[in-house]
């Protein structure tokens, strides 16, 4: 294998399921001994104003070769009304001036490899690239690629894949995981006095729900929860939840407040998060590749409420279901409530069960999380 320097250019669509992982794969890169001497700049090419931008200056502060550049993209909306294809004729103009604009940025920072996640702000990128013939590689979360990874994956010199039969000539790896997530058990992971004051009080023969819905139209699912807390008072007082809101449902942490049995916050560090997924038995979550493999690091079961419009979401879900057994509780149906109480009172006094020997869970897990970022790295960095 011969490694040299290399300038390489990351890019995606801003949703947390591929922000968070192109964050840690960064850090894996920069972390590691072998791989960083052989990488001289990283770009990120990203939305203005997007949540990549915002990790982006988080990460330019700690390191100074990793530089944010903006590109104009165009989504491509499927939906038949009139203004759907209003906005699809001004968007084609945007992507055209992306592509432009990525044919100058790819030669004026001598980009050599374009790492692809996916999402429409990464197309007029992985097609400039491939005018440039520059290499291409490509990691694809979901159960089913998106439509731009299936066009990266046609050009790309190697493609990755967390599930089998994604995409052709793929190879199977799994998720891209924070190494923080991998230390639950460090009882020095959570630093918010609170949660370690809640989480110290609940008897053991209580059932830990975490509950992790995001900002992306979850308000449902919270909303949801607060009523069946209200009318069951009874049935849902064997259960301890702890929710992380995000900040787009922020307003309603006064109202999870009024109940005894429940901790609400914004936000919680990926450490915190591997904290809470140790100790949990259960998961209220949507369906998001990321979320689910790091639940399911702690051998968690799983409350799936897919997002309503997306097929992704429901296929992945799918998934879980199938080889693990988790649930699926749609939230588009009429009794969407009503099946989200049964779930829980077929639950009462569930304890997960740790596969994971005691000794060894975290440099266990940890090396599984690493494994898939070091064949990913390798393939980058390899001429």
């Amino acid at each position: 294998m011969t490694l040299k320097t290399l300038n390489i250019c990351v890019t995606w669509w801003g949703t947390g399921g591929h922000v968070f992982p192109i964050k840690s794969m960064i850090e894996h890169i920069y972390n590691h001994d072998t791989f960083s001497k052989h990488i001289q700049n990283i770009y990120r090419f990203g939305g203005r104003n997007s949540l990549e931008k915002k990790t982006s200056d988080k990460l330019s502060a700690k390191w100074y070769t990793n530089h944010f550049v903006t590109i104009f993209s165009g989504k491509y909306r499927r939906e038949t009304p009139l203004m759907a294809h209003i906005m699809n004729i001004r968007d084609f103009f945007s992507f055209l001036l992306g592509l432009v604009q990525s044919i100058f940025r790819l030669r004026e920072y001598k980009i050599d490899v374009v790492f692809c996640k996916g999402g429409y702000v990464a197309l007029p990128v992985i097609i400039a690239t491939r005018i440039l013939r520059k290499k291409i590689i490509v990691h694809e979360s979901d159960t089913h690629s998106g439509l731009v990874n299936k066009i990266a994956a046609r050009f790309a010199d190697k493609v990755f894949t967390g599930f089998d039969n994604v995409l052709p000539r793929s190879e199977t790896v799994g998720q891209i995981l924070s190494d923080d997530i991998a230390f639950g058990d460090d009882t020095n992971a959570i630093k918010d006095a609170k949660i370690s004051e809640i989480l110290a009080k609940i008897p053991k023969k209580k059932t830990i729900v975490l509950v992790i819905g995001g900002s992306q139209g979850s308000y449902r699912i919270y909303k949801s929860l607060i009523n069946i807390l209200d009318q069951n008072p009874m049935a849902m007082s064997n259960f301890v939840f702890i929710l992380s809101l995000w900040i787009l449902n922020s307003d309603l942490k006064p109202e999870f407040e009024r109940f005894s049995n429940v901790f609400a916050q914004e936000f919680f560090s990926q450490k915190e998060m591997g904290a809470l997924c140790y100790r949990a038995d259960i998961g209220l979550t949507r369906a998001g590749t990321t979320s689910l493999a790091e639940q399911k690091l702690y051998d968690m079961k799983l409350f799936m409420v897919p997002i309503a419009w997306t097929h992704d979401q429901y296929d992945n879900a799918k998934y879980y279901v199938s080889q693990f057994h988790d649930l699926l509780i749609d939230q588009k149906l009429p009794d969407f409530e009503t099946r989200l109480l049964q779930a829980f009172k077929n639950h009462v006094w569930f304890r997960k069960q740790q596969k994971t020997p005691q000794s060894c869970k975290g440099k266990k897990r940890l090396i599984l999380v690493c494994q898939v970022k070091d064949k990913i790295a390798k393939a980058i960095v390899e001429a």
